[in-house]
């Protein structure tokens, strides 16, 4: 059944009547007008893909990972629907009450861009059991702290998607990639760079993190390119987690994993407010 989003503005309007707004309203109400752009956002970055005229060195590689990440954005716009209509009613509530007399300020924080999201993983991801599309889980492993005000607390729960999925020698280069994205923390959707494990049928594995809007052609770039010069459109390869994985999955033969048992960093690409519960 297809969800459909009424603008929050609307309802609210409609439902508001004379009601003085509470503090913790009005915050409601930024957040959910935040999930709804959030939402729109994924849907444009969904049609670009599905429109995508990128070209490569290798059609078939360039359309095997278009299609793995039309199905990763279905899966973070289906979930950012879910999301944008629990801020929805949640402000709903908040404004039809009638607000306290005397209330405290609700904290706002704005987490920035490049802020590092340590995140361990509830079990081992591999392509032999993981399809791009799939939703992954775990927890975030570091407190996050800015302006020394924590805003996410080490346990708090992660949610992801898989966006790249072929064993080691399946691409028409000799390559294969693991792709993962971190999408949500303690139920705030966000944005953050893709850690990929690209890996040949030699047993060889390096990490890298495509972030921004930028990642199906930086995806196409590295896939498809025999010797791997199309690092250079990565903005910067990173492969800080690149020897933990390889150690792992040196024995896997053609499978690749991202192993549980050490935390996956991701970056945010996007600045993400957040209002601290009390």
């Amino acid at each position: 059944m297809r969800t459909i989003l009424i603008p929050l503005s609307l309802v609210l309007v409609a439902g508001l009547g004379c009601n003085r707004k509470s503090e913790a309203a009005v915050q409601a109400e930024e957040a959910a007008k935040a999930a709804e752009a959030k939402v729109a956002q994924l849907e444009q970055q969904l049609n670009e893909a599905k429109a995508n005229k990128t070209e490569g060195p290798d059609k078939e590689t360039v359309q095997q990972v278009t299609r793995s990440q039309v199905k990763a954005l279905e899966r973070q716009v289906a979930d950012a629907k879910k999301r944008a209509e629990t801020k929805k009613q949640e402000a709903l509530t908040l404004a039809s009450a009638p607000a306290p007399k005397e209330e405290p300020k609700p904290v706002v924080v704005d987490v920035p861009v490049g802020t590092k999201l340590e995140i361990a993983l509830a079990r081992e991801l591999a392509t032999d059991k993981d399809q791009p599309g799939d939703a992954w889980e775990g927890s975030l492993a570091t407190d996050v702290v800015v302006n020394g005000k924590l805003v996410w607390s080490a346990g708090s729960a992660a949610r992801g998607v898989v966006t790249q999925s072929a064993a080691a020698g399946r691409l028409a280069n000799g390559q294969g990639a693991l792709g993962i994205r971190l999408t949500e923390i303690a139920g705030v959707g966000v944005d953050t760079d893709t850690h990929v494990v690209v890996a040949t049928a030699r047993g060889e594995r390096n990490a890298k993190y495509i972030g921004g809007g930028a990642a199906l052609g930086a995806l196409i770039g590295l896939l498809s390119d025999k010797k791997n010069q199309g690092d250079h459109a990565l903005g910067g390869a990173a492969v800080g987690a690149a020897a933990g994985t390889a150690a792992a999955a040196a024995t896997a033969n053609t499978v690749i994993r991202i192993p549980a048992s050490q935390p996956v960093s991701f970056s945010l690409t996007g600045a993400e407010r957040v209002t601290l519960r009390k």
